[in-house]
């Protein structure tokens, strides 16, 4: 706006020194040269008044900006000084609802009580271990007078086992005899196997032995021997070539046939004595606690008498005068006496 107003007054002014000076020109002497200066002094004057003018445009246009910016800045500002002004009146309003002072008081009797239930909870404490403790007195003093009937049943306890225990090492030991006679004759028809077996191969040689014999015996004939008795001859050979082999194949067919009746009677005996030892491990599995037994068994031996009971007898089965008392052994495997049924005699 100043700038404006300048350049107008110096506008005005400009023509009227022009006309001062055409004055003087006119009254004085009139010369180009003059007049050409003083235009490219006119031309100067305008070129920086417009430079002036731009100037002060663009500074107004950049405070114009400024006073932009600070207007904005002064809205934010007032936002957030309302913004605390609600937030500080809601925590006034949060203090004077809850009241510290009424607070602090509640807590403090609330740490009396609790200190108060401490002490009643340590107390209680105190009483309830000095009664655990008595009671375990009480029970210990209970077990003393309680073991003498419990050694006296368990005993008999112990002495009925005893004689389950023996019952059942007697027919475990019927039954192991049993497991041993079958594999005694599981070995020996092995063994009439394998000597028929060899019998098979020495046989086999002797017809190839033979065989190349004939065949020699047949290159020389036909040399030396005449038509006649060649073929004889060969008839003979023939016919001593097939029974062997009819010999031959009524081997291997009684081999075949002994050797399935082999393997069937052996699978049955096997499967016998694995139905066996699955019942024995069924057996001990049932009775867990022997070993506790034949423990308290060892402790009583010196004021207990042993009981000793007698095999059961199969009806028709003689008692054997060669039986020997078992040996002694620590556990389970010691009390049950079980063979081992592949064990060689």
């Amino acid at each position: 706006m100043f700038g404006k107003k300048k350049e107008a007054k110096e506008v005005e002014a400009a023509p009227a020194e022009e006309e001062k000076k055409e004055e003087k020109q006119s009254s004085g002497e009139l010369s180009l040269p003059a007049m050409s200066a003083d235009l490219d002094k006119l031309k100067a004057q305008f070129s920086s008044f417009y430079e002036m003018q731009k100037a002060a445009n663009e500074r107004f246009s950049r405070l114009n900006e400024q006073i932009g910016e600070l207007r904005a800045m002064i809205v934010d500002r007032d936002r957030a000084t309302q913004h605390l002004e609600a937030k500080a009146t809601q925590a006034i309003d949060l203090v004077e609802t809850v009241q510290p002072e009424k607070l602090m008081i509640e807590m403090r009797k609330s740490d009396t009580k609790i200190e108060a239930l401490r002490a009643n909870l340590e107390s209680n404490e105190a009483i309830m271990n000095n009664s655990v403790n008595e009671l375990k007195e009480i029970r210990n003093k209970l077990m003393m007078f309680k073991g003498m009937e419990q050694v006296v049943k368990l005993n008999e306890e112990v002495k009925k086992e005893l004689s389950q225990i023996k019952l059942v090492e007697s027919v475990v030991e019927r039954h192991a005899d049993k497991v041993d006679t079958i594999f005694s004759e599981m070995q020996k028809s092995f063994g009439e196997y394998m000597h028929i077996g060899d019998n098979l191969k020495s046989l086999d040689q002797a017809g190839k032995q033979l065989s190349s014999d004939v065949d020699e015996i047949k290159v020389r004939v036909k040399e030396f021997a005449q038509k006649k008795d060649v073929t004889t001859l060969t008839g003979k050979v023939d016919d001593f070539e097939k029974k062997v082999s009819s010999v031959v194949a009524l081997l291997n067919k009684q081999f075949k046939e002994l050797e399935r009746r082999l393997t069937d009677t052996m699978e049955a005996k096997l499967q016998k004595a694995t139905t066996l030892l699955k019942g024995f491990e069924t057996l001990a599995q049932k009775t867990p606690d022997l070993d506790k037994y034949f423990n308290l068994l060892s402790e009583e031996a010196k004021k207990v008498e042993q009981v000793k009971v007698e095999k059961l007898k199969q009806p028709g089965e003689e008692k054997n005068p060669m039986e020997q008392p078992l040996p002694e052994k620590k556990g389970i495997a010691g009390k049950l006496k079980i063979p081992n049924p592949l064990k060689k005699k």
